[in-house]
């Protein structure tokens, strides 16, 4: 299972990137000047659920995340702001859901992985290999859907532009965030869990 290490690193730590890429890009005066407390704060919840495997933190840590993004984006629209690429936007809303349900991947793996520590018996290590199938074919089929949906996101982009639909009108954004979501709750929550169980009682 060594090949997935480093994916699964990336979905611990995630926090240590999407929060200062989201809170930052939000001029400060939108957060009132609290940004950087935002934005630490975010990261110490996200990473104590990630690292403790505790689901509570990092659900709330991914919420503040979506909060501080639609915020920051409805704060910067009434303050007459310049505005980030709302391409920019929507791949931080699909990069926000990908972690999401990335994390609660690498939690039902590493819950999993706990009840086998220390088994060397050849069953347990067949479970072993299987649950790391698993989660390389969860992470990766996660990754093409999310790349799937920004292309679409940027298609609708186009197609607005074509029909002089304003790109950084707040309810266009909306309507395009509200497609890339459902497309990706709909497909990406489908057969999350691991069926190593069954395996390692046979």
């Amino acid at each position: 299972m060594s090949a997935v290490r480093v994916p699964i690193l990336v979905v611990r730590l995630h926090y240590l990137i999407l929060a200062p890429w989201i809170v930052l890009s939000v001029p400060s005066r939108v957060f009132l000047g609290l940004g950087t407390p935002i934005m630490l704060a975010i990261i110490a919840v996200g990473l104590s659920g990630t690292l403790a495997n505790r689901k509570v933190f990092t659900i709330l840590a991914s919420v503040s995340l979506l909060a501080s993004l639609i915020g920051g984006k409805v704060g910067v629209d009434l303050a007459k702001a310049s505005t980030p690429d709302t391409a920019v936007l929507l791949l931080q809303f699909v990069a926000v859901i990908f972690f999401i349900e990335a994390t609660r991947v690498v939690s039902a793996f590493d819950s999993e992985a706990r009840e086998l520590a220390g088994k060397t018996d050849e069953g347990s290590q067949a479970v072993k290999n299987r649950l790391g199938i698993w989660i390389t074919g969860q992470l990766t089929r996660q990754a093409r859907l999310v790349v799937g949906a920004l292309g679409l996101s940027l298609v609708l982009l186009v197609f607005g532009g074509l029909i002089n639909v304003s790109i950084n009108q707040l309810a266009f954004s909306a309507v395009l965030v509200l497609l890339v979501v459902g497309a990706l709750l709909f497909l990406i929550t489908q057969e999350r869990e691991p069926e190593t169980r069954q395996a390692s009682l046979s």
